[in-house]
């Protein structure tokens, strides 16, 4: 299985996204929380990986109504790709970029009077901004009963419109995950009661990510703003939604740079951290940890190649990866070999990938580094 070496890269390790499989997540998301729900595709980490700006135009292509990124990069992405949904911006940057904020039509978030003074001053104009309110991470937001003062800085100030208000709910699994979530439940209760209390016009409000639209979906609340699901990453737990989702990832691919068989071991071999036997075929390839890859892989993680399933071989490293090709003698250099995806009759799915890499399925998109290629040709269906 050769493969010509692309115009665009001359490195030969790529990642093949599938926009038409986010875009087909998006809408069994549509389908489940209905037309009265507001969704914001989440995008953070320049798409969790799999670039913001082409799965941008997919989301909004498969009727998500805006996009939340976690730093205003990946909101240029968005812009110089076309699209002109709204963006929100998690709380990622500071009033000195009002201007670009401006330009690239943004809406903010806040979660201190003094911040909303900063935006409006910085700002000079009328603009839309998002106050968040903190149920228990104790990151970005306002506790609930400093949600009030919030919502008043931002309504008595000349330059600012509440675009609205959120927050991010957080779960972990265990027998304590139900009562700590009520716990959260209990805190947006009280930042409403705040809000009400304040006075201010209360145009939507919002707080599940992709956990609690599969689990909660009577938290479905104004607006809903998932990032993994639509990605096709399934959260733990029991789900009271049953969503047909496809993998946005839909391969992992390099190309073998040398293949040597072992032929003797020295004595002083011994000390190496590979353990090599005469005999072995060895499989190299230009992939390592430095491109997303875990330094070690578990027990059974294994690659296709010929469409035939080799082991991986320990160490992994910076840029580099073995195989054990001798099962597959006839491979050799230029041969393409599959990390994810399908080759051949085989599948590597990410369910696999997440037990035998030992990193979840949210970890590993987020993970995989953005000097590496990304392949869009597959069709949007």
């Amino acid at each position: 299985m050769k493969r010509e070496p692309a115009e665009r890269s001359l490195r030969p390790t790529w990642l093949e996204i599938d926009p038409g499989a986010f875009r087909h997540n998006v809408q069994r998301l549509r389908e489940a929380v209905g037309r009265q729900v507001v969704i914001y595709a989440c995008l953070k980490r320049n798409a969790y990986g799999c670039g913001a700006g082409p799965i941008a135009r997919a989301a909004i292509a498969g009727g998500a109504d805006g996009l939340a990124v976690g730093n205003i990069d990946d909101a240029v992405s968005v812009r110089r790709a076309g699209v002109t949904a709204p963006v929100m911006l998690y709380p990622t940057c500071l009033p000195e970029v009002a201007a670009a904020v401006s330009d690239l039509d943004l809406t903010p978030t806040v979660s201190t009077p003094e911040e909303a003074e900063s935006w409006a001053a910085a700002f000079g104009k009328r603009r839309s901004i998002f106050a968040k309110f903190d149920v228990g991470l104790m990151r970005g937001g306002a506790q609930p009963s400093e949600l009030g003062a919030l919502l008043a800085a931002i309504v008595d100030s000349p330059n600012l419109t509440l675009a609205g208000i959120y927050t991010h709910f957080h779960t972990y699994g265990g027998p304590e995950g139900a009562g700590y979530l009520e716990w959260q439940v209990a805190r947006l209760r009280e930042a409403a009661a705040a809000a009400k209390s304040s006075g201010a016009e209360i145009p939507f409000v919002m707080g599940s990510n992709s956990a609690l639209v599969m689990q909660r979906p009577d938290l479905d609340l104004s607006g809903v703003d998932p990032g993994r699901l639509l990605f096709g990453v399934t959260p733990a737990g029991p789900l009271e939604r049953q969503l047909d989702l496809r993998p946005a990832l839909a391969a992992f691919r390099s190309r073998i740079l040398i293949a040597k068989t072992i032929t003797a071991v020295p004595e002083d071999q011994r000390l190496s951290p590979f353990p090599a036997q005469v005999g072995t075929r060895i499989g190299v390839l230009p992939v390592g940890w430095g491109d997303g890859l875990p330094r070690r892989f578990r027990d059974g993680a294994r690659a296709l190649v010929q469409g035939r399933p080799v082991p991986i071989l320990n160490p992994v490293h910076l840029e580099h990866l073995r195989l054990d090709l001798t099962g597959v003698p006839e491979a050799g250099p230029g041969d393409e070999v599959t990390l994810i995806g399908r080759q051949g009759a085989q599948t590597i799915t990410l369910e696999e990938v997440e037990a035998t890499w030992g990193l979840d399925g949210l970890s590993l998109l987020a993970g995989l580094r953005d000097h590496l290629r990304r392949d869009y040709g597959h069709p949007e269906s």
